[in-house]
């Protein structure tokens, strides 16, 4: 519950920040603000595998 706690918001965060980086890098034409979000959407999508994997595996 506790990691959770602490996953949940920080993953919303980073989310947000991927999609402002997104929209700016579009907007500007600017490649590494696009690259930098692909990245933190990466490194978010293997966090909620590994999660997900822990969540679902039977003690």
């Amino acid at each position: 519950m506790c990691l959770t706690a602490f996953l949940i918001p920080t993953g919303l965060a980073l989310l947000i920040l991927a999609a402002v980086l997104l929209v700016q890098g579009v907007r500007q034409n600017h490649r590494g603000k696009m690259f930098s979000s692909v990245g933190i959407l990466a490194i978010l999508a293997a966090g909620c595998a590994v999660m997900m994997e822990f969540i679902t595996r039977p003690l």
